[in-house]
């Protein structure tokens, strides 16, 4: 992140006058400059968000303490998309991060993505803007990066920071593993205590909460309640069950497709190719939330899509019936009238708004949150200007994260309301096709809003293309070492 300078053009001016200026100039400097050492900031959370977070304070030379309740970072999680804004702000952060991330990611570019009709399997509709609206822009290319992969992009920055050529330049982050913030409590001074559950207790000038949409710090907040989940919590009900799974799968399309969604009788199924020959794929299904977890989820799956396109059953046959897991969906509503500050203790990510999977918008708004979040903290000029800077952060952001709370909303709705109308596809084609292009320009133009790096043109398509060349290669190699385990004889 480059630290901001103002250049003005010189000109003549007498010796006595620049020592009183310097003089001004040095007593300002010493009353209303806040050190970025003078202010202790904890983190909860070792997510993404709260990685990404640390990385922010430690480029602009703030220390963190990030408490994460695992014993140690392990693989977690399929592919997730960072869509050109969440890339946007990786680049004005750090170009090493960046780059970092794009040699471990696939490129959506040259890919098709879209809504098929989960029976027939030909395309409904597509969504052009996804690749369209960056390069209209010069904006970074969307990616699909495994979780873990971005974990471990991140983690490798963090240490990247620590190294003694750097060290001096940036802040540090300690992270704090096996523990988690169980509540926290602050005095008349502002200063934070912060009680982990075991036992240990930490001091704070900021507190963020990053722990997720069942977060603690939140809860504490807004008096919900405690270590609770699911329908004991004040979470949402989405009306849906998810599936899913990430077996190696060799298919004609996996080259081409970016992310494709299948609609079908009261169900949605999601495909999107990962690295390595694997295929993500999401099963999205109508369901109560006091339901139990399904004992034979792929039995389950397989009744459930009998009649719908090969290309689904095929996916979901090359899928080991131990490795499918499955939740059920919960988001939040907006924090429109609660905020999210309390004080010296802020939310940042899915413990302010949590969205749905399917608006890919996730990773990139806790992004922005941080980049945002981190600009203000370093204009405070003491630390009794935090609380209101963080009441500004709050109304900077809560209206874009609303907005794209209720499109991730208003996509799943969309969907059910499409799976009735099947049956006059071509009335659909004819009445509604014309208008969706204009509707998804509309939905991507406004997610990729928030862009504060671009990337010229030239430059996305010569990374995209080494990624793909990259991501292609990984793929068959994958698929030839599969093959050659299928057609080793038994012992």
């Amino acid at each position: 992140m480059q630290t901001r300078r103002a250049y003005v053009k010189k000109r003549s001016i007498p010796k006595r006058a620049t020592r009183s200026a310097a003089r001004e100039v040095t007593r300002n400097a010493v009353s209303h400059t806040l050190s970025p050492k003078e202010v202790k900031v904890v983190v909860a959370g070792g997510g993404l968000g709260g990685l990404f977070l640390a990385i922010c304070l430690n480029k602009r030379g703030f220390d963190a303490t990030v408490v994460e309740k695992t014993k140690q970072f392990r693989a977690y999680g399929g592919p997730i998309q960072l869509a050109s804004n969440g890339m946007s702000v990786l680049k004005t952060v750090s170009e090493s991060l960046y780059k970092d991330v794009q040699d471990n990611s696939r490129p959506f570019w040259g890919t098709q993505s879209g809504i098929k009709d989960g029976l027939t399997a030909k395309w409904m509709f597509q969504f052009d803007a996804i690749t369209e609206i960056p390069r209209q822009r010069e904006l970074p290319f969307a990616v699909c990066i495994d979780r873990s992969d971005l974990q471990k992009c991140l983690l490798a920055e963090i240490n990247r920071m620590k190294s003694s050529a750097v060290a001096e330049e940036h802040g540090q982050t300690k992270l704090v593993m096996g523990t988690s913030v169980v509540s926290y409590s602050e005095d008349e001074t502002g200063t934070v205590s912060v009680m982990l559950n075991d036992g240990t207790q930490l001091h704070a000038d900021i507190l963020v909460g990053a722990d997720g949409i069942w977060s603690s710090v939140r809860a504490r907040m807004f008096g919900e309640p405690i270590n609770e989940r699911g329908s004991r919590s004040n979470a949402s009900d989405t009306g849906y069950r998810l599936f899913s799974g990430l077996p190696i799968f060799e298919s004609p399309d996996y080259f081409d497709i970016g992310y494709c969604a299948y609609v079908g009788p009261e169900h949605y199924f999601v495909k999107c190719p990962d690295r390595c020959g694997r295929m993500q794929w999401y099963a999205f299904i109508k369901s109560e939330p006091y339901d139990r977890p399904i004992e034979e989820p792929l039995e389950y799956l397989m009744d459930i899509f009998e009649s719908w396109s090969p290309e689904i059953k095929e996916l979901l046959a090359a899928t080991e019936c131990t490795d499918i897991k499955q939740r059920h969906l919960w988001d939040r509503s907006p924090c429109i009238l609660k905020g999210w500050s309390d004080g010296h203790v802020t939310l940042l990510g899915d413990s302010c708004h949590a969205t749905m999977p399917n608006i890919g918008q996730g990773t990139g708004l806790a992004f922005e949150d941080a980049f945002l979040l981190v600009e203000l903290i370093e204009s405070a000029s003491s630390l009794a200007e935090l609380p209101t800077l963080l009441r500004t952060y709050y109304e900077k952001r809560i209206i874009r994260t609303a907005t794209i709370q209720g499109l991730g909303r208003m996509n799943s709705e969309a969907i059910k309301i499409l799976t009735p109308l099947l049956p006059i596809k071509p009335l659909v084609d004819f009445v509604v096709s014309p208008f969706l292009p204009l509707v998804f320009q509309a939905q991507f133009g406004y997610c990729y809003a928030f862009s504060p790096a671009k990337e010229t043109v030239v430059k996305s398509i010569s990374d995209a293309n080494r990624m793909q060349q990259r991501h292609s290669l990984e793929s068959k190699s994958s698929w030839k070492d599969r093959l050659g385990e299928d057609l080793r004889p038994f012992a």
